[in-house]
C-alpha cells in the first residue's frame, strides 16, 4: 500500500512538473511605438470615446511575438487605463493600473507562495487588474466602475524575479484565487522601454 501512495506522488509530481515546465519557458517580447489618431482603426476610436469624455488618448501599436495590436492609454478618474484593440479595432481586454494590495487576501497569500517558489527572490514591480470579456461586457464594466458577471478578472504583475543568483523580469498572469495562469520572461531592448 505504501509503494502504491508513493509511486502516485511520484507520478503527480512529474505530471506537475511537465504542466508547470512549459509555462517558464515562454518569453515575452513587445514594441510599443507611438501612432497618430488618424492611424487608429474608427472603431477602436469610438469605443473609447463613448465610455471616456473628453479624454487624452495615447495611442501606440504594439508588435509582439504574437502579433500586432492597437493600444489606447489614458488617465481617467484617477486611474490609469490600456485598452487594447485588434488591428480591425475589436476590444481584446481592459488593463487597470493597481497595487497588488487590490487582490483578494487569500489569492495574494496563495500568488506569493507559489512566486517563493518559483524564485529564489522576487519584487513585484507593476500590478494591473485584467479584464476580458465582450466588447459590451467591458463597455459595461468601464462605465459602471466594476467588471460585470461577464468579464473576467485576472492580474498581471511585471516581477522582478531571481533564479541561480540572475536578475530577469517576468510578466506573471494570474487567476483572482492566486492561481498563476502564464509566467513569460521578458525579452527587453534598452530602446522599447515604455513604462505606463
Amino acid at each position: 500500500m505504501t509503494l502504491k501512495k508513493s509511486s502516485l506522488k511520484i507520478l503527480f509530481g512529474l505530471i506537475a512538473w511537465l504542466l508547470w515546465t512549459p509555462c517558464l519557458a515562454q518569453k515575452k517580447y513587445e514594441r510599443e511605438y507611438s501612432i497618430k489618431p488618424d492611424a487608429v482603426p474608427q472603431k477602436a476610436m469610438e469605443f473609447v470615446t463613448s465610455v471616456f469624455k473628453k479624454p487624452k488618448i495615447h495611442w501606440y501599436r504594439e508588435e509582439s511575438l504574437t502579433g500586432k495590436t492597437i493600444e489606447a492609454k489614458l488617465k481617467s478618474s484617477g486611474k490609469r487605463f490600456s485598452i487594447e484593440f485588434d488591428e480591425a479595432g475589436n476590444i481584446q481586454d481592459v488593463e487597470i493600473l493597481s497595487g497588488i494590495s487590490k487582490m483578494n487576501a487569500k489569492g495574494r497569500t496563495n500568488l506569493e507562495d507559489t512566486l517563493s517558489k518559483v524564485f529564489s527572490r522576487y519584487k513585484i514591480d507593476k500590478t494591473q487588474i485584467h479584464w476580458s470579456g465582450s466588447a459590451q461586457a467591458l463597455k459595461e464594466s468601464l462605465n459602471q466602475d466594476r467588471a460585470v458577471n461577464d468579464v473576467l478578472i485576472r492580474y498581471e504583475l511585471i516581477v522582478k524575479g531571481y533564479r541561480d543568483k540572475i536578475e530577469t523580469y517576468f510578466e506573471v498572469l494570474a487567476e483572482s484565487d492566486g492561481t498563476i495562469v502564464r509566467i513569460s520572461e521578458i525579452v527587453q531592448r534598452n530602446t522599447d522601454n515604455l513604462m505606463y
